[in-house]
């Protein structure tokens, strides 16, 4: 009920508007009188202000304007006063401000009760909301009839179209997927968003949509990396053909995905039902995207624990591996390999972002090789590739600078990443295969060896390390005094490794190790003084960076 319908109501007899008409279209939803000023304490939305002016007579014009101002941030409906004694007429100020700040002042008879004005307007609001009650019990009622019907996202969005009359879609902004009851409608390609103000019905966040129409290279743009801008003031893509409005309302998920219910006619005012229509809608889709990720959840964890199973060679007999490698859907051509992928969060408090980073390395890498399947564990991603010949086996350039891509993004956290990939096996050595990226991985673990790619292949004369057959032999080609240097000096040590893995740049180590490149110059010469330990010799060199690549590979027990 707004303002100018709460005046047929009969308390409001020979009532009269005596300022603010133009606010007479002021939802109200309930009435109160005014006993004391403090009305940021008890004013609320919507509401009728009942009046003798008795509180505010000995306000100054300043307090009066602060007065009125509370009232029109709070969203007071309006203001009636009966004349009395006190004031017989309304304070020309009050007029005034109810004039500048849209408020309609209502003049009622003097013969009429507070009680019947009360009774009046919070009955018709209870009739209202018992009516609206009623609807919104029948709109659930619908939907919950519909939820049995276990129907798919696209039925469920004819339903909807047949009910509002208006045309529906449904938009997975991560993968760029589409479903509509007009195709037409689904072939933006890009779009932008604004928040509304939330209302007393809505339990989701509504956004005024803006769907852009085109030719989207005419904007160089790529409409699968557009996401909703929210709250943006200038979001228009340039060079677009033609846009158009719509209401787009978030449907909240478990797997970080935005997902968005649209309605085409944003224009056309939704009534109280068109709103709760919405809210059962969505709330029905959120089931369904529960549904299909509990699902995925399932199959990812099944597929998880098949490659793991594959990795670590705990088939059992030909007919499982056989078996695997079907229900994988990799078992096409004679070629295998792993690709190791680890990263680690530049921030520790970045944390709970690991999955959304790890979705965005496989999406990324999926898109480029479709018939991976994978191993996550922590901050690692497996990928186990069956590929027809070495001409189609993965191009580390290629992986090196979708990664490099995702650094560069804004919506991601920082990080850093090692990849390493191993050589070229057939079905029964994807065991070997997993043990080559480890133990790439372990030679080349550190912060100088940050967002770097390894090959199997090009390890050269380190596989001589990996050849042993019990790492734990390798100890005794180590030197005597770096392994001294290591146990009783682990910073000096620490230092020397990192001094030579990186060039034995002075200025770069002291970044990587967080101090001052002095204090690397200074360490490096007391390894020499005290431990007789000379990277500037060509053979102490080597030893430093051999003993490292040993005790990285677990030879130090």
């Amino acid at each position: 009920m707004n303002v100018r319908e709460a005046l047929l109501l009969p308390s409001f007899a020979d009532a009269e508007v005596i300022a603010g008409a133009a606010g007479l279209g002021n939802e109200l939803s309930s009435a109160m009188v005014l006993e004391a000023a403090d009305i940021e304490n008890w004013g609320r939305r919507g509401q009728l202000i009942i009046t003798s002016f008795f509180a505010l007579q000995e306000f100054s014009d300043a307090d009066m304007a602060r007065f009125f101002h509370t009232m029109s941030t709070l969203g007071i409906a309006a203001m009636a006063f009966k004349p009395a004694r006190l004031w017989p007429n309304a304070p020309d100020n009050v007029i005034e401000l109810c004039e500048d700040f849209g408020v309609p002042l209502i003049k009622l008879s003097p013969t009429v009760k507070y009680e019947a004005i009360m009774l009046d307007v919070l009955g018709h609001v209870l009739d209202s909301n018992l009516t609206l009650l009623n609807r919104f019990y029948d709109a659930h009622r619908h939907t919950m009839a519909l939820a049995l019907k276990q129907p798919s996202i696209p039925y469920i969005l004819n339903t909807l179209k047949n009910t509002l009359r208006m045309d529906v879609s449904y938009l997975d902004t991560t993968r760029d997927r589409r479903l509509g009851t007009d195709p037409s409608l689904l072939k933006f390609n890009a779009y932008s968003f604004t928040r509304r103000e939330p209302s007393a019905l809505q339990t989701h966040a509504y956004f005024d949509a803006t769907l852009y129409f085109g030719d989207p290279s005419s904007a160089g743009e790529n409409p699968a990396d557009e996401h909703p801008r929210e709250d943006s003031t200038d979001a228009t893509p340039r060079n677009r053909d033609r846009s158009q409005k719509a209401l787009a309302v978030r449907i909240p998920s478990s797997d970080g995905i935005d997902y968005y219910l649209l309605v085409h006619e944003s224009d056309v005012q939704l009534t109280a039902l068109d709103v709760m229509t919405i809210e059962n809608i969505v709330g029905l889709i959120q089931m369904k995207i529960l549904e299909q990720n509990a699902i995925k959840q399932k199959l990812f964890i099944q597929n998880n624990n098949a490659v793991h199973d594959l990795l670590l060679d705990r088939c059992g007999s030909e007919e499982r591996l056989d078996s695997m490698l079907t229900v994988l859907g990799i078992d096409e051509y004679p070629f295998y390999e792993v690709l190791y992928v680890r990263v680690s969060l530049s921030d520790s408090t970045d944390v709970d972002r690991l999955d959304e980073l790890q979705q965005a390395i496989r999406r990324r890498i999926r898109s480029a090789y479709p018939g991976i399947v994978y191993f996550i564990n922590n901050d690692r991603i497996v990928f186990l590739h069956n590929f027809r010949s070495p001409f189609t086996r993965f191009d580390l350039d290629l992986i090196q600078s979708a990664l490099e891509n995702l650094h560069a993004s804004s919506t991601l956290p920082l990080f850093t990443h090692l990849v390493t990939l191993s050589s070229i096996v057939d079905k029964h050595g994807f065991a070997q295969a997993n043990t080559e990226v480890l133990n790439v991985a372990r030679l080349f673990d550190g912060p100088t060896h940050a967002d770097r790619a390894v090959r199997f292949e090009d390890l050269g004369a380190y596989k001589l390390l990996l050849a042993a057959s019990d790492l734990s032999q390798l100890t005794e080609y180590m030197d005597p005094r770096v392994v001294e240097l290591s146990e009783k000096q682990p910073e000096l040590f620490t230092t020397l490794v990192t001094f030579c893995e990186n060039g034995m740049d002075f200025s770069k180590t002291g970044r990587d190790l967080f101090v001052h490149p002095k204090t690397v110059r200074y360490r490096v010469d007391r390894a020499r003084q005290s431990y007789g330990v000379d990277v500037k010799n060509p053979d102490d060199f080597l030893q430093v960076i051999f003993t490292s690549k040993i005790m990285a590979l677990g030879g130090e027990v």
